[in-house]
């Protein structure tokens, strides 16, 4: 029956969400792009112990990735569906529609992730460097291992809150799809049986008490959604989510 069937679907998004987190060639994509600050002491003194920082990320990612990937693509998902079927009520292109939905589904799911995990991240990737360290470093020169984690911590988060960030998008596109099946499927049929003629999305475009109020320019009207309805969508994928480099002098 239906209850089965969602949570065999419940099921399959844990997974997904799982075998991100198991990823056995998550250290070895991560490691070519973890930067070594040059003023770090102790690395200065065994640049040995480097190595030890790609495995401090990779552990902290691992440990998060899941959590904040199952909590902010539902949440994409929900919005962008509940907003697709209005906006599109009177679009035929289920091409169209599902482009929109990705790219907003996607932005959201990956700015959900980024706020979600950027503050455990940092505090993670800092105690696993510190445990790693320690046996390392003789206890008079602890100050060493926390400048150490404090620098190489700030020199990565954003790469680590990055991998989990794509996760989340990578999910978030593959997960709206199965609730938007329908109207995909609706659009279809609609060309295929009745080509040339207006599509309406009866039960999605009446549903709105709001729809009769909305300016023209953004009411929901044939031939379907133009062009400057469509942009919002696009604009989603232009917001920035990571302050821009330092302008060098």
């Amino acid at each position: 029956g239906e209850g089965s069937e969602g949570r065999a679907s419940e099921a399959a998004h844990g997974e997904a969400a799982a075998a991100a987190a198991a990823d056995p060639a998550l250290l070895s994509r991560i490691t070519p792009y973890i930067q070594i600050n040059p003023s770090i002491a102790l690395f200065a003194q065994q640049p040995h112990l480097q190595k030890l920082v790609p495995l401090a990320i990779d552990r902290a990612i691992r440990e998060i990735i899941v959590p904040v990937v199952d909590r902010s693509v539902p949440i994409a998902c929900i919005t962008g569906h509940k907003l697709l079927l209005k906006d599109f009520a009177m679009e035929p292109d289920e091409k169209r529609m599902r482009h929109a939905a990705h790219l907003m589904v996607q932005t959201l799911a990956g700015s959900l992730a980024l706020v979600t995990c950027k503050e455990p991240l940092r505090i993670n990737i800092g105690n696993h460097l510190r445990q790693m360290l320690q046996p390392h470093v003789p206890e008079q020169q602890a100050a060493l291992v926390d400048q150490a984690a404090q620098q190489a911590c700030l020199d990565n988060l954003d790469l680590a809150c990055k991998v989990v960030e794509k996760a989340a998008m990578e999910k978030a596109v593959v997960d709206v799809d199965e609730p938007l099946a329908a109207a995909y499927a609706a659009r279809k049929q609609h060309r295929e049986q009745s080509p040339g003629q207006p599509f309406v999305d009866a039960a999605n475009f009446s549903q709105s008490r709001y729809t009769a109020l909305l300016p023209d320019e953004l009411k929901p009207q044939p031939p379907g959604v133009k062009h400057h309805q469509l942009r919002v969508y696009e604009d989603f994928a232009r917001i920035p989510r990571y302050p821009p480099p330092p302008v060098s002098a």
